[in-house]
């Protein structure tokens, strides 16, 4: 037994001894395992013939360029990609120590030229199907508004390729001898800042659609604005920590636009003209101007509450009616041409009287527009560049100093008088009737003025 158990001993001892030999003969004439010559793997190859070896090890090498949607190569030899050991180098390799090295990475430096012809070169790059395909830009992702609520579109990667990038990623990998240049790995595409998973995207998109919980009206009688959703979500901004704020530039915005859409100070209006039909009066001091700074300051508290409510607009001048026809059903009327004058409240017909206006062939015509009676004063001297007036009645309608008053000066009315005999620009009325007429008005009273002859829609 113990005779045999030598025996195994010695045998298992001979066959070590004969593997070592065999390895110290293959290891003195060629390469260990995982041995490398600048990148190059020269693993089992003959030490002597490591000139050619390492010469030779691009003639066939190819960069597989993993894409997002495949995969393409880039051959070295293309563009001519040589790489030569300078004469006389050589790798020290102890085979005697074989058994200790062979799994052990070993990776030799060794003076080398390398040259290209880069006019190839940039030439294999161009012709890269990965640069030639249709660039689909990357897009951040981004919260859109959909079936009234507000969800996060995701992102597009696209496939736009950092050129500069991906040639010097192509050389680096060649020089290596890595064989596998994965694009998304070494962030070769061009990526979007943002994307779904962005936690403040996540906290913004909360915080929206909390938001869109509420509502704001502004009521003008017949019409309503209804802010809501989308459009009053987007009159928050985010704040340095990612807080959804009222932007007050963006309320002002709004408002405005309530002011171009719904204010009438000094715009066109089409007025049924007695008698006639309809007239087009331009400008005037009558009608609605938004206080733009005071309807901003009460949107923004009503968007810091978050609650449904109802508002209007702070005014800086109003008049009758915020509905389509704001003169309402009480208002004067005059018509140059006709030289008459009527007066309407609360839809009925109080006073329908000739009347004599402005001296135009004087430079005094009375101006047409849509004014307001801004005072109502009794027993006043109206004066002016060489006449002094006395008159009861005195209702200014405009800023350039025309109003209507009692006229016991005249006995006639009507007709072409103004064109003769006409005023210094007010509204010359018989006495008679202007205790009545002063009795049926009131501060704001619009005063519709029109030339009929000239202002009449066909």
């Amino acid at each position: 037994m113990k005779k045999a158990f030598r025996f195994s001993v010695g045998f298992i001892i001979l066959i070590f001894v004969v593997v070592y030999i065999g390895g110290v003969y293959v290891f003195s004439q060629h390469f260990q395992p995982r041995t490398f010559v600048n990148d190059v793997d020269v693993s089992l190859t003959k030490i002597s013939n490591l000139q050619e070896t390492y010469d030779s090890s691009y003639k066939d090498f190819e960069l597989k360029l993993i894409k997002r949607d495949g995969t393409e190569k880039v051959q070295a030899s293309k563009f001519d990609y040589i790489d030569r050991l300078e004469e006389g180098q050589y790798v020290e390799q102890n085979p005697f120590y074989w058994f200790l090295t062979l799994v052990v990475s070993k990776n030799y430096n060794l003076e080398h030229n390398l040259s290209i012809d880069n006019d190839k070169f940039l030439n294999t790059v161009n012709d890269l199907e990965l640069l030639k395909v249709e660039v689909v830009e990357p897009q951040d992702a981004k919260i859109v508004f959909k079936n009234n609520k507000f969800e996060i579109e995701k992102e597009i990667l696209g496939n736009k390729v950092n050129k500069e990038k991906l040639t010097e990623k192509i050389l680096e990998y060649i020089d290596d001898s890595n064989k596998k240049l994965d694009l998304e790995e070494e962030g070769i595409y061009y990526e979007p800042v943002i994307k779904s998973d962005d936690p403040n995207l996540l906290n913004r998109l909360e915080q929206m659609n909390k938001l869109n919980s509420f509502e704001i009206t502004y009521d003008f009688e017949d019409r309503k604005e209804v802010l809501k959703n989308e459009e009053l979500v987007n009159l928050y901004t985010a704040n340095g920590n990612n807080e959804m704020v009222p932007d007050v530039d963006k309320a002002r915005e709004y408002i405005k636009g309530l002011a171009k859409k719904y204010d009438t100070f000094k715009t066109n209006r089409n007025f049924y003209a007695t008698g006639l039909g309809m007239v087009k009066i331009d400008g005037g001091i009558y009608g609605w101007s938004t206080d733009i700074e005071n309807s901003t300051n009460e949107l923004v508290k009503a968007l810091e509450n978050t609650q449904t409510v109802t508002l209007q607009p702070v005014y800086k001048l109003d008049a009758m009616s915020r509905s389509i026809n704001d003169l309402g059903s009480s208002y004067v009327e005059i018509d140059l041409s006709r030289q008459h004058m009527w007066l309407y409240k609360e839809g009925s017909l109080i006073i329908d009287s000739p009347i004599v206006t402005g001296n135009p062939n004087r430079g005094n015509g009375t101006p047409t527009g849509v004014g307001k009676v801004w005072s109502r004063e009794r027993d006043r001297f109206l004066t002016g560049e060489g006449y002094k007036s006395h008159v009861n009645y005195w209702l200014p309608f405009n800023w350039s100093g025309c109003g209507i008053h009692d006229s016991s000066w005249r006995s006639d009315y009507g007709k072409d008088l103004y064109l003769s005999r006409g005023s210094h620009g007010c509204v010359n009325t018989p006495p008679g009737l202007m205790p009545t007429f002063y009795e049926n008005t009131f501060h704001g009273m619009p005063v519709v003025v029109y030339e009929s002859s000239t202002q009449l829609l066909k």
